[in-house]
């Protein structure tokens, strides 16, 4: 039984081989290999292209809201500069400021 089981796998074997080569073997299996790292770098190409372009607008986009933010920020600055400023010019008045110390007024009575 080992035996014909043996000359069954030889037999497959033979075919199987017979059945590559009829197909092109090793040469066919290069060529469709080369078409398609051929077609990887062709496709590499385009994409790369493609994500340079959206870097780009990404970059552009991120200048434009960083230059928003630094103007948004400018003006907040200088309305609580102004703030502090109108606060401090309004303590700084004589004759606003009583000479002593406030005492808060309650009802004893």
């Amino acid at each position: 039984m080992v035996t014909i089981t043996f000359i069954i796998a030889i037999i497959a074997l033979i075919i199987s081989i017979l059945a590559y080569r009829r197909t092109g073997g090793a040469k066919e299996l290069k060529k469709t290999v080369d078409s398609l790292s051929t077609t990887m770098e062709s496709l590499k190409d385009r994409t790369g292209d493609s994500l340079r372009e959206q870097v780009e607008k990404l970059s552009s986009a991120t200048e434009s809201l960083r230059e928003k933010t630094a103007n948004i920020i400018d003006r907040l600055e200088k309305a609580v500069r102004k703030e502090t400023e109108e606060k401090s010019s309004e303590e700084k008045t004589p004759e606003e400021k009583p000479s002593g110390p406030k005492r808060s007024r309650t009802k004893t009575e």
